[in-house]
């Protein structure tokens, strides 16, 4: 008997996804290892009737589904995409008789991941409904939906696969809006008790890492700027040490908010300790 897993459905898909799921069935159940399943997930992606696009869109969105909504099973997705980032490449004919990789969006299959960064985007951007706009538990969703997805992305990072540095761009913009703008000017949809949890995962999976790192992102006509600063930080566009002590100090004031959740303020109080800890070396 399958374990019960009520987000292995076809909910928001016109597609017939039984094959994908019945790959992740027996691998949450133990039946198979992350490589096996990992192969089994892309023959199934690949034999979807759809664009090559719509395979690999699909295949992003329900592993992304799952990890927002059972975040249990995060490590385990994190595995699987990483073996499938190790799988043989896929070609096809090419227009001289050869066989020629099979790209998309300039990124490779299955090297690349082609559209993960892009799929991964759309719940990271989800905005959270104000108090009162729509039914509480499609509001608690949202809110869950935030934290995991920023969980599921510090694991991505954690795993120190090069396929997965664009990550670290989504530990600056969740911090930056955590934790960068004053509290009475923060947005309704942008509640502190989805945003601080969500910045709080990024210093319990990565944040030795984090403190160590001192990268800067371009900025410009072109590519706007990524790494700028909320109304509170105004430096350098990137992370640096002054930058995580605005943080840490932050999440010092939001554990001392009293208009704010116990379970805001205990997870703001629990990133700022570890933050320390970190600077202080008791935390690598």
């Amino acid at each position: 008997m399958w374990t019960q897993l009520p987000t292995l459905t076809n909910e928001g898909s016109d597609y017939d996804l039984e094959p994908h799921l019945a790959v992740l069935h027996d691998y949450f159940e133990g039946k198979i290892y992350s490589p096996e399943a990992a192969a089994k997930l892309a023959s199934a992606a690949l034999a979807l009737d759809a664009s090559l696009e719509a395979q690999l869109g699909q295949l992003w969105h329900l592993l992304l589904q799952i990890a927002c909504k059972d975040p249990e099973h995060q490590d385990k997705l994190v595995d699987i995409l990483v073996d499938m980032s190790y799988l043989p490449d896929v070609t096809r004919p090419g227009d001289h008789g050869q066989d020629e990789p099979l790209i998309l969006h300039r990124k490779q299959v299955w090297k690349d991941l082609p559209m993960l960064d892009w799929e991964i985007r759309r719940p990271w951007d989800y905005s959270v409904p104000a108090p009162g706009t729509k039914d509480p538990e499609e509001r608690e969703a949202a809110i869950s939906r935030t934290v995991n997805v920023n969980h599921f992305l510090a694991l991505l990072v954690a795993t120190d696969e090069p396929i997965f540095e664009w990550g670290s761009l989504f530990a600056l913009m969740t911090l930056r809006i955590a934790l960068e703008t004053p509290w009475e000017q923060m947005a309704p949809e942008d509640p502190l008790v989805a945003w601080i949890p969500a910045a709080a995962s990024w210093i319990e999976v990565l944040g030795a890492e984090i403190y160590e790192w001192d990268e800067e992102y371009e900025s410009g006509p072109l590519v706007g700027a990524p790494g700028s600063g909320g109304p509170l930080w105004k430096g350098k566009h990137g992370f640096c040490k002054e930058r995580w002590k605005l943080w840490r100090d932050r999440f010092g004031e939001a554990a001392r908010k009293e208009d704010e959740s116990e379970q805001v303020r205990r997870v703001a109080g629990e990133a700022e300790l570890m933050m320390k800890e970190i600077e202080t070396g008791l935390v690598e």
